[in-house]
Order: C-alpha cells, then sequence, then structure tokens
C-alpha cells in the first residue's frame, strides 16, 4: 500500500467515524449537537477543576467568540447550563452544568465510550493505549487550537 492510499484510507476512516460525534438515539433526541459540545466542554474543564467562561468554549471548539456566545445563549435556553459571577472578576461570568446538563453529558460519554468499547473489544489494553496517545496526538494536531494541549 503507497502513502496516498494510507492517507485515502484515514480520511475513510474518520468519515466513518462520525457517529461517535452524533446524539445518542433516545436520549438526546431533539438536542441540538452544539448543545453537547459545550456541555462536553464544561464537564471537562471541572473535573480538572477549571472554571468555564465563553471564551473558553470559544478556544476549546475553535469557534469565534460570538459564534460560542450564542452556542452558550441556546445551551442555556434549553436549560443544560447556568451562568453565575465569576469569583475572580465580577465583570465576568463562569458556566455550570444543571442537572439536566449533566444527564446529558453523562448519556452523551456513556454512547460514545459504548462504541469505542465494542469497536475494540478484541485489543489488548496496550494496542488500546497506543491508540488512545496516537489519537490525542492527532486530534490536538488537528484541532487548530492549543486550548487542550
Amino acid at each position: 500500500m503507497t502513502v496516498d492510499q494510507d492517507w485515502d484510507r484515514i480520511d475513510a476512516s474518520l468519515i466513518r467515524m462520525r457517529r461517535l460525534l452524533g446524539n445518542p438515539r433516545g436520549v438526546t433526541d431533539g438536542v441540538d449537537l452544539s448543545a453537547v459540545f459545550v456541555v462536553d466542554t464544561i464537564a471537562r474543564r471541572a473535573k480538572d477543576r477549571m472554571s468555564t467562561r465563553i471564551t473558553d468554549i470559544a478556544r476549546h471548539l475553535s469557534v469565534k467568540p460570538s459564534t460560542a456566545s450564542r452556542l452558550v445563549r441556546s445551551t442555556e435556553a434549553a436549560g443544560y447550563i447556568q451562568r453565575s459571577a465569576s469569583p475572580d472578576d465580577t465583570r465576568s461570568v463562569v458556566l455550570h452544568l444543571t442537572s439536566r446538563g449533566e444527564e446529558l453529558n453523562t448519556s452523551a460519554r456513556a454512547f460514545r465510550a459504548d462504541i469505542l468499547r465494542k469497536a475494540t473489544v478484541t485489543w489488548d489494553e496496550k494496542t488500546i493505549a497506543t491508540f488512545a496517545r496516537l489519537l490525542d496526538e492527532f486530534s490536538l494536531a488537528t484541532s487548530g487550537s492549543t486550548a487542550d494541549r
């Protein structure tokens, strides 16, 4: 196989993987995919004990601040997140998940994890660790953002 054929194979694989970014059927029917991304960003940052502002959403999702602001407004209107005054800067707000947002995040992550586990059921731990490392490096290199580095 040539390098060009390998690149074509990788491209086709990435297109097939789009279902990982989909909404779990029956769990998040009617939920805008951007809300899943906003909720995921807030949850991951909270797990790392970091607060989240709209500028963080913009950086993490590689969108303009005005787009991030619109995404946050619609996610808030759907009841998945709430704003509160920043303890560090009263002119700024921080974003938090509501209980509904936590449920959405749990469902979406379980959906994606289930797909990954089923797809790698025959892999040993070393192969999974290697895949995780390489995919992480690849996604960071192609994200266009240094927010996750």
